[in-house]
């Protein structure tokens, strides 16, 4: 009844009121019949597509415009494998990008890489500022990626490699599935406090899923989903627990290391995102020792305390931070 005016609402009896629920109703179920019958024709009568040209500039074939892919798009990925080989496509980088606003990131080298699925080399810190700035300065000498400076950088290297790809090879949903896990959980606002390493840390990972996925392509398998990214996140995130203390542990020349306070670096870290913070505010509904987070029902949040030692480590026990003692 939303779309009705209050003033007529008012007006109309509660028999025609009625009348037009179960219309609506009605309407629904048309709607849902003719979805189901269309997926059905798709499913049993696939389309034939007829050979003609294609030169990817002007004249498109009309198989480009049959519908997106329905069934699991790793399955497709598989396929891909099988149709392509294990070096992909011949790269070019004639590909106009203006009209989505990418910005000028796309060095020959990028090109070259994003157009293997196989590609160790791939990184995306190759599409930071300074290594775009180093690679047209240089063309000729390989360097090593540089880092990013800021969060801003890194995200629109992440949008750039992400719409290069789909533009390359439209199948290959690797890289948006692991940009979109970046977007659902802010780039591990959560998790990472201090910037500069919250951006190092971030491209790492990044870089470790690239090379996951370009060994999953070689040895024709899927590549690294949704939810085995919430498992690595979690377990690249253990393993760093050092770094993002500031280097917690290192003793400065000469001198014994200070265990009267945390060795942070700079300000306390934030509460990692496998501990909950509203159980350590005293406020979270769940009574449970842990609960799916509202991000993603596969990521458990662990009912912990917060609160640091005098080794900066999290204390890890069953109270809240407001009860530690």
């Amino acid at each position: 009844m939303r779309s009705f005016e209050d003033s007529t609402l008012k007006k109309t009896s509660f028999k025609n009121l009625a009348g037009v629920g179960k219309s609506n109703l009605l309407n629904a179920k048309v709607t849902t019949s003719r979805l189901a019958e269309n997926y059905n024709r798709v499913v049993n009568f696939p389309v034939q597509i007829e050979a003609g040209p294609d030169d990817c500039v002007g004249r498109a074939h009309n198989s480009r415009f049959v519908r997106g892919y329905v069934a699991d798009h790793q399955e497709l990925w598989i396929q891909a494998r099988s149709a392509l080989g294990i070096d992909g496509l011949d790269p070019i980088t004639n590909y106009e990008l203006l009209s989505t606003g990418i910005g000028d990131l796309l060095t020959q080298r990028v090109w070259e890489e994003t157009h293997k699925p196989n590609s160790r080399h791939l990184s995306i810190r190759m599409l930071s500022t300074k290594s775009v700035e180093e690679a047209l300065r240089l063309p000729d000498k390989a360097e090593a990626p540089k880092d990013f400076e800021t969060l801003l950088e890194l995200k629109l290297a992440m949008a750039t490699l992400e719409t290069i790809i789909h533009k390359i090879m439209p199948w290959n949903m690797s890289f948006k599935t692991l940009a979109l896990f970046f977007v659902l959980n802010d780039f591990g606002a959560s998790e990472l406090s201090v910037k500069t390493q919250r951006v190092s840390l971030i491209a790492t990972f990044v870089d470790e899923v690239l090379r996951t996925n370009a060994r999953n392509w070689e040895e024709k398998k899927k590549y690294v989903s949704h939810q085995e990214l919430v498992a690595k996140w979690s377990a690249f995130l253990s393993r760093n627990q050092l770094h993002m203390r500031g280097g917690e542990g290192k003793e400065t020349t000469g001198k014994k290391k200070d265990k009267s306070t945390p060795v942070l670096s700079g300000k306390r870290p934030k509460v990692p995102g496998w501990i909950c913070r509203k159980f350590n505010n005293g406020d979270c509904d769940v009574k449970e020792g842990k609960h799916p987070s509202s991000w993603d029902p596969n990521y458990q949040l662990k009912h912990v305390c917060s609160k640091l030692d005098t080794d900066g480590r999290y204390c890890g026990k069953s109270h809240t931070e407001k009860d530690h003692k």
